[in-house]
């Protein structure tokens, strides 16, 4: 009876939904992304002088504003990320999910979206497999809730917030992987340095 209780609760705790960042932290994260709205998209860019952004530039610029850490605290292979947490755990039916019946409003404000492809990355291991398929994270960005997302998009060449589906069925992603935060990022090692897109060298005070 006792191992049956146990069963139970372990399924209950896999099913219970993951928490979201607290609203105000969530509200100061999505504010800081749209600052970049517009911004150059360049692949692996850190607004370094006259630099563009890449897609986690964007994830790493709005969080290192709502936590005590720096944008270089967090892995750069999305495989390191899901695996350590570094950006939530991920969200019971949307970890992964098809985008062909995704619901939108399942997803909320602050919410790290990653999208999905049947196209090996050299660099890294498959993040799942789903449908029978092996998939890689090929492109990252911020839920903003209603549906709508901000990502540094290589096809416009530019930082932009737009409707989340529209975005996956013009592109062809057949699915994504959301984490969701509870109070905020959790690094392996949080490091302190001065925040993206400042020019001063020296140890980042960064507002919590």
């Amino acid at each position: 009876m006792r191992a049956a209780r146990q069963l139970l609760v372990l399924l209950l705790l896999a099913a219970a939904p993951a928490m979201a960042l607290p609203p105000g932290k969530a509200k100061r994260a999505v504010e800081s992304a749209r600052k970049l709205l517009g911004k150059t998209y360049h692949f692996g860019g850190r607004l370094r002088g006259s630099e563009g952004i890449d897609c986690q530039g964007v994830v790493f610029y709005a969080l290192e504003r709502i936590s005590g850490c720096g944008w270089k605290s967090y892995s750069v292979f999305p495989t390191e990320t899901v695996r350590h947490k570094e950006l939530g755990d991920g969200v019971p039916g949307l970890f992964p999910a098809d985008t062909a019946t995704l619901d939108p409003s399942l997803i909320q404000a602050g919410d790290v979206v990653m999208l999905l492809a049947n196209v090996p990355n050299p660099a890294e291991q498959p993040m799942l497999t789903f449908g029978g398929e092996q998939l890689w994270v090929w492109h990252f960005g911020m839920a903003t809730g209603g549906g709508q997302w901000i990502n540094a998009d290589p096809f416009s060449g530019e930082v932009m917030e737009g409707d989340l589906l529209a975005y996956l069925r013009e592109h062809d992603y057949s699915a994504i992987a959301v984490t969701r935060m509870a109070n905020g990022p959790r690094p392996q090692r949080c490091r302190q340095h001065a925040p993206m897109g400042t020019a001063q060298a020296r140890t980042a005070v960064l507002q919590r």
